[in-house]
């Protein structure tokens, strides 16, 4: 029997409205804020920097976003970090002083902070029970037709018009995603957010328990991370790819990003295919590991593509794979913890995957400083992505077992029960 559209949910709805505005107008700042660095102050540390600076705060405010999120709640916060970002693109149009466009970047940066992690549990609520694949896939594939669409509109609206003109249109797609969220209750029926005013600490000792009884995270965390060192390194290199290897204008480069998004939109259809089959924890496990070995050894083929367009196809055949890992990683997320946790583990893990895809953008540094060559720079910068995953793939089994034993029941039970406060006093 076909289930019903997830899109006939109204909080499904509402939050995936909301969320296909914002990807789509943070991958036209993606790739609209490189190309405004490079026309007003040049392309060497000003360009890394702006990439680093978005996302330096989201390093280290993260616990303290994380804890606003559950005290006011993610629709507010969230909506919230919209309208300050809508503010800051407005501001960013004029600017005309190096300093003061940083300072606007940062501040972009921290609502970020609110925003992604806010907008994570927001989708978790509304996925509906059992349908975690099936629903993880739909968000990825809105995030990665953002990434088709979206670098490129950045490219032409600054080709053929001002800054003065193309930030604030960012800026309204922003407030866009605000009104489509809304501002009310969460929708009856729709699983919730328990309030915990825990401090930093009772974050902590919660992930810490959270990790002892899901060692299947280590599989998930630590592969994710070298993937971002990859995927931060990603956007200096194409910019660099295009610009000193093919010799083309600025504008090509955003063809660069949208094509791994194509790819993505490919890689949406073979994941929703493997949803009727990946169903337990083991299984996603696999194929999880096994889609980011190859998403990380086709993008590091981009550096022998001798042009433009087969670096072009290659990064559409790397994104089938990463739509798979990333429907994965979510829903494995999802299968083993509860709402609760989910906040706490998104709230201490993504600070660690901006910190690594920071450490990844300034890699670039090893290049633009003379003291790598440009392939060297890519081979290290590659190196993240394939080398943590091979350890689990043999370390597999082992997990397979553990998580065998420990059932999602007897997991939401102790999340319950740490949540309630038993992991918070110290006590197991």
């Amino acid at each position: 029997m076909n289930s019903p559209s997830l899109w006939k949910s109204g909080a499904f709805r509402r939050v995936g409205f909301a969320f296909a505005f914002y990807s789509f107008c943070s991958w036209m700042l993606v790739a609209a804020l490189p190309l405004l660095v490079a026309q007003r102050f040049g392309t060497g540390a000003e360009l890394v920097g702006s990439l680093a600076l978005r996302l330096a705060p989201r390093i280290m405010f993260a616990p303290v976003a994380a804890g606003l999120i559950r005290r006011a709640g993610p629709h507010t916060a969230v909506g919230t970090g919209l309208i300050v970002t809508a503010l800051c693109l407005v501001v960013v149009a004029a600017v005309e002083h190096a300093g003061t466009l940083q300072i606007m970047v940062l501040i972009i940066g921290l609502a970020d902070t609110v925003v992604v992690p806010g907008l994570l549990a927001l989708r978790a609520a509304v996925v509906p029970a059992g349908r975690n694949m099936e629903a993880n896939t739909a968000f990825q594939t809105i995030d990665r037709l953002a990434k088709i669409f979206g670098p490129p509109a950045a490219g032409l609206v600054l080709t053929i018009a001002s800054p003065a003109l193309a930030f604030p249109a960012l800026a309204i797609g922003h407030l866009l995603a605000a009104i489509a969220l809304g501002w009310g209750n969460v929708a009856a029926g729709q699983k919730r957010l328990t309030p915990d005013p825990a401090h930093t600490t009772g974050l902590f000792r919660v992930a810490a328990a959270t990790l002892r009884e899901n060692p299947i995270l280590l599989a998930l965390v630590l592969p994710a991370l070298g993937y971002m060192i990859s995927l931060g390194a990603l956007q200096p290199f194409l910019f660099w790819l295009n610009h000193d290897q093919f010799g083309l204008g600025p504008s090509m480069w955003t063809v660069l990003l949208a094509a791994q998004g194509a790819g993505a939109v490919l890689g949406a259809l073979v994941s929703n295919c493997l949803a009727r089959t990946l169903i337990g924890t083991p299984s996603l496990l696999t194929a999880y590991l096994v889609a980011s070995l190859l998403e990380g050894v086709t993008t590091l083929g981009l550096v022998f593509a001798p042009s433009h367009a087969l670096a072009t196809t290659t990064l559409i055949i790397g994104g089938i794979p990463e739509m798979v890992a990333f429907a994965a990683y979510f829903t494995i997320i999802q299968q083993r913890l509860s709402l609760e946790r989910q906040a706490v583990f998104y709230a201490l893990s993504l600070p660690l995957m901006d910190l690594f895809m920071v450490a990844g953008v300034l890699t670039g540094m090893l290049h633009s400083a003379g003291w790598m060559t440009f392939q060297q720079f890519w081979f290290v910068a590659s190196a993240g992505a394939i080398l943590p995953v091979l350890p689990f793939l043999v370390w597999r089994p082992r997990v397979k077992t553990t998580l065998e034993d420990l059932s999602p029941d007897a997991e939401s039970k102790i999340a319950e029960k740490s949540m309630a406060g038993g992991w918070r006093d110290g006590h197991r």
